[in-house]
């Protein structure tokens, strides 16, 4: 038996999906892979400055224990 409440057609629209939202899933998806690429080009040069700094403040370290042994 039909639904009774709803006219056939509002029925069907929210039953049954149409193009326009396959169409909206596609720019979704665009948008999401923009996100994605965008966060990766951002994350990438910060991980590398980060292990740059790293190295940096290791070889300050040694520069300062050699110091501070070569007084002894």
């Amino acid at each position: 038996m039909e639904n009774a409440s709803l006219p056939s057609d509002v029925y069907n629209n929210f039953t049954t999906s149409s193009s326009d939202d396959d169409g909206l899933k596609q720019y979704v998806n665009q948008i999401r892979g923009f996100a994605v690429e965008v966060m990766n080009i951002i994350i990438g040069p910060v991980g590398i400055i980060d292990n740059l700094f790293v190295i940096v403040v290791f070889a300050f370290f040694i520069k300062i224990t050699d110091k501070v042994y070569r007084r002894s």
